[in-house]
């Protein structure tokens, strides 16, 4: 395994090895010579596919899950009499030069910085007036912002759709672009509430300055970021204080007109089903296909004090219910339940605390 091979790696595909530009060795426990390329990881003799990168990571656990170090390299050599020998042994001292001849340079093609010190390409583009001028990506896009050097940064002064107001621009400054800049920036450090542009800063050798500049209009922005938050926190606890208001409302209103016998519309209160919504309040267990029933078909629901029954409505074309009367007699139960503690100036014990006491009482 410890064989003399080239930096060029090869793929087997359709019956041929492929030289791959783009590979990086994997290092490993076990001699074996693995290369990953776009997302996999190949073997150097065959030239292929050995395990993804993910599978990687465990190098050891895939190799001990498909038989152990002995299987591989029994898998390796069968493949070589299939395969032959990749290049990557037969032409040991190849270099990637070789395949892979560098490309002619593009004199158009920069890599270059920006105002804030990060390197990217930059390609210059040709317009009438001759002026050194690029872009961060070859397509001509409509608005693409339009650079221009300086001291050794790219400087982006327009965007692209607007050239021809910046060809007639650029002549006119009479110091030139850093000029321009140097202007600008005075400017705003003259004035105690105008922002510093940093990229500005940074060209001009001036950036801890800017920053202390900037840093009591920062302050500023802070505070009053920090009051917008706490208005709208405000604003959104006062709705929500509203929303639970007319929520508390319509479920008293609604136990009320049961108990006195009036309808009670199964209207939406915070975008949830009021009937549904008073068999929650009251822990009423309600089976899932019976919910859906009292939120989509439900109409409205009215009990008669007087003869102790309960009547209910539901939409034209929906299935009756076969658990509403049960589960209404329920409810009835509790809102009365409630009603009277409510009177006697208590709170309803919670009937299923009591329910599991009365079950182990049973029990014992």
């Amino acid at each position: 395994m410890g064989e003399k091979h080239s930096a060029v790696g090869y793929l087997f595909r359709e019956g041929a090895f492929l030289p791959a530009q783009e590979t990086k060795p994997v290092r490993n426990e076990f001699g074996l010579d693995l290369f990953q390329h776009r997302g996999s990881v190949y073997e150097g003799k065959t030239g292929l596919q050995f395990c993804s990168l993910q599978q990687a990571e465990d190098l050891a656990g895939f190799v001990e899950k498909h038989g152990g170090i002995e299987k591989v390299q029994k898998l390796i050599a069968d493949s070589l009499e299939r395969t032959g020998l990749s290049p990557r042994y037969t032409r040991p001292d190849e270099k990637k030069k070789d395949i892979f001849p560098p490309k002619e340079k593009d004199e158009n093609r920069v890599f270059a910085k920006d105002l804030m010190g990060n390197k990217h390409y930059y390609y210059r583009f040709y317009n009438e007036n001759g002026i050194e001028l690029y872009t961060m990506e070859k397509k001509r896009e409509f608005f693409q912002t339009v650079y221009i050097p300086c001291d050794g940064f790219m400087v982006g002064i327009d965007q692209r759709h607007r050239l021809e107001e910046v060809l007639k621009w650029l002549p006119t400054l009479e110091h030139g672009i850093r000029g321009e800049i140097e202007r600008v920036f005075n400017q705003s450090m003259e004035a105690p509430d105008r922002w510093a542009d940093l990229g500005f800063a940074n060209l001009l050798g001036r950036y801890e300055e800017a920053k202390a500049h900037n840093a009591p209009i920062a302050a500023e922005r802070q505070r009053q970021a920090n009051e917008r938050r706490a208005q709208q926190d405000a604003r959104e606890q006062q709705l929500a204080q509203e929303r639970q208001a007319r929520y508390d409302s319509a479920i008293r209103e609604a136990e009320g007109n049961i108990m006195a016998g009036k309808e009670v519309i199964n209207r939406e209160i915070n975008g949830k089903s009021l009937i549904m919504q008073l068999f929650r309040e009251h822990e009423i267990p309600v089976p899932l296909k019976t919910q859906g029933w009292i939120i989509n078909s439900l109409h409205s629901i009215r009990y008669d004090p007087q003869i102790g029954e309960w009547n209910y409505r539901y939409f034209k074309g929906s299935r009756n219910s076969t658990k509403m009367f049960d589960l209404l007699s329920k409810l009835s139960a509790a809102i009365q339940t409630r009603q009277q503690f409510e009177e006697h100036g208590a709170s309803p014990p919670d009937s299923s605390v009591l329910d599991c006491e009365e079950e182990q009482d049973m029990e014992l």
